[in-house]
């Protein structure tokens, strides 16, 4: 064999390997191309339990065969896992996502605004604090309690007795005021209101106490009257407390869902 018979098929040989090394991807639809990213994921739903999915390529092995090169995000540290799918299930996926729009960026914003679990840590550290908040959490229990610090993505929870801590990892749902509503209209009929029970408090205690008469006999009427005094002076005192607990409660909640098994659950 000649020196360029020799070349020509050394060249063939190394073309031919090079052919039958490479990666023969398998486009699942034309709607998300050569690689699956988090957000077609999300938008699609072709991996929904993959949690932390950056991005997804699908490659045939043999003619029913694929496997799924994932790549993920656990813990701030990426991964790379392998799934295996055949040509049923190949052919399942495709018919989901090809009976699905084109992913726009409009899609993106619209299917984002709902997913408050991606901004979950952001929002519970930027919340007035303290507030009256209800949580769900780890598997459907229930807190009611007053937030008053969140401190290494960990609620502090104040119920009337005692100081419950619960981590944002295992929070589900969160309901509570984004901010208390202008409610000053009503801080005259709060002050009214509360004067008022202290007077009516001091006139019951007044009724149930004996009577005390002086040296010469006369009723000590100005004791009942200090009372009287006394118990709106305190009522005016707490009428700022009565006053911040109105607005409060007649300020709508807010719920936020903060897990993705607990958005999917609802949404899916």
């Amino acid at each position: 064999m000649s020196y360029k018979s020799r070349a020509i098929t050394l060249t063939l040989s190394i073309f031919l390997s090079s052919l039958s090394g490479q990666t023969d991807i398998a486009i699942l639809s034309q709607n998300v191309g050569t690689e699956i990213d988090q957000h077609e994921n999300r938008f699609y739903r072709i991996f929904p339990k993959e949690k932390g999915l950056v991005n997804a390529q699908i490659i045939r092995i043999t003619d029913q065969k694929f496997r799924i090169d994932i790549v993920k995000e656990v813990k701030n540290k990426i991964t790379k896992v392998n799934r295996y799918i055949d040509q049923n299930d190949f052919d399942q996926l495709k018919k989901k996502v090809d009976e699905q729009p084109i992913l726009t960026e409009d899609l993106i914003t619209a299917m984002y605004d709902g997913m408050d679990f991606l901004r979950a840590e952001k929002i519970i550290n930027e919340i007035p604090k303290p507030q009256y908040v209800i949580l769900r959490y780890s598997n459907n229990k229930r807190l009611n309690g007053t937030l008053f610090k969140v401190e290494d993505n960990v609620l502090y929870i104040q119920t009337a007795t005692s100081i419950e801590k619960v981590s944002l990892d295992v929070l589900d749902k969160m309901s509570y005021r984004e901010s208390v509503g202008d409610f000053d209209s009503l801080r005259p009929y709060a002050f009214l209101v509360t004067g008022a029970s202290g007077f009516m408090m001091a006139r019951l205690y007044n009724s149930q106490r004996p009577v005390i008469y002086n040296d010469n006999g006369i009723p000590r009427n100005d004791i009942g009257a200090y009372r009287q005094i006394f118990g709106t002076i305190i009522g005016l005192i707490f009428s700022g407390e009565v006053f911040d607990a109105i607005s409060t409660l007649l300020t709508p909640t807010e719920t936020i869902i903060l897990s993705e098994a607990e958005y999917d659950k609802e949404n899916f």
